[in-house]
């Protein structure tokens, strides 16, 4: 995505993915806008990559880099990844993930991803294009910014 002219449609996936996939976490869809902004103006940050069937964008990625000691360079992390479920079991996601392989963005080493326990259909499409669970935990913790006054 290089230009704001699918936000909209982007905007309502990024809402369906997390009504369907994660109803359940606190996340605050207001955000969701800023984080468009920040990767079409600052690319180097990550990119949202648009999948397209015949024309029309049937789904989404943000992908974003991150250096990895362990696997000695760029890391793709793919925070988010939703096809439309008209356009699901149709290799939408497979083909997304042989152009990365084989483009290697922000020159990659390995790509990550986090996929929902409850999501098992996901969960085998990564599994059978080899990702393998890490038995470690991901744990997060929010920061508050001060407020400047």
């Amino acid at each position: 995505m290089t230009d704001r002219r699918h936000v909209d449609h982007v905007l309502r996936m990024m809402r369906d993915l997390y009504a369907t996939d994660a109803p359940d976490r606190e996340v605050d869809i207001s955000r969701f806008p800023a984080t468009i902004d920040r990767l079409l103006a600052e690319p180097s940050r990550g990119r949202v990559v648009l999948f397209e069937h015949d024309g029309r964008v049937v789904g989404y990625a943000l992908v974003v880099p991150f250096w990895s000691n362990e696997f000695g360079g760029n890391v793709l992390l793919v925070d988010e990844l939703l096809v439309e479920k008209e356009y699901r079991g149709r290799g939408v996601a497979r083909a997304f993930f042989s152009f990365i392989a084989a483009a290697t963005p922000f020159e990659a080493v390995a790509l990550a991803l986090e996929v929902s326990p409850e999501n098992a259909r996901a969960r085998a499409l990564y599994e059978a294009m080899g990702f393998r669970e890490r038995h470690h935990r991901m744990m997060t913790r929010r920061l508050v910014r001060p407020v400047v006054k």
